[in-house]
This record gives structure tokens, C-alpha cells and sequence, in this order.
């Protein structure tokens, strides 16, 4: 029962994508940017940490690509599309945190 909770507060919204890149980066990577493109640019993604939809962030507010920099956590993001058939692209960047 416990597991099956927990599993329903990582999960993302019904209808959004869990994109998952826990595996794919580094271990002390604290913040990763995001290159988005959408089409048409009217349209926007939101990306959230999986549990947490009401802290989102949006993209493109009217323009055709867009940069977003968002916290790495555990490495799972949700996307959520504004429009069914609009179609978005995404890059991510990720570099390490400079510190002085």
C-alpha cells in the first residue's frame, strides 16, 4: 500500500509525458537548461517535477524556441503539451556548476 502511494505521488498528471533522465546525467549536476522549440509558437510546454504540477514552468510565450533552466532533483521532469497536435523539441544542456 505504501509503494502504491508513493508511486502516485512521482507519477506525473494523466495525459502528461514522464521523461526520464535519471541515467543519463551526471551525479553532481544541480541544474540543467532546456533549448525548446515549439510549432506552432502560439502553443506552450509545461515541465514540472514529477508530484509537484502546480510548480511549473512554461515555455515559449509566442516565440519559436526558448531556454529553461530547471533544477535536476532526481532527473524525471513531466512535459504537458497546450495543444494535441502541436509538436515541440527539446535539447538538454547540462554543464557543470561553477563555483568561486
Amino acid at each position: 500500500m505504501e509503494k502504491l502511494l508513493l508511486a502516485l505521488v512521482l507519477a506525473c498528471q494523466p495525459g502528461d509525458r514522464l521523461w526520464d533522465l535519471s541515467g543519463k546525467l551526471p551525479r553532481n549536476l544541480q541544474f540543467i537548461d532546456l533549448v525548446l522549440s515549439v510549432d506552432p509558437i502560439y502553443t506552450r510546454l509545461y515541465i514540472y517535477a514529477p508530484g509537484l504540477p502546480s510548480e511549473f514552468q512554461q515555455c515559449c510565450s509566442n516565440k519559436p524556441t526558448s531556454v529553461l533552466r530547471l533544477p535536476v532533483g532526481d532527473g524525471r521532469f513531466c512535459i504537458r503539451q497546450s495543444q494535441r497536435q502541436m509538436k515541440w523539441r527539446i535539447q538538454a544542456i547540462g554543464r557543470a556548476d561553477i563555483e568561486s
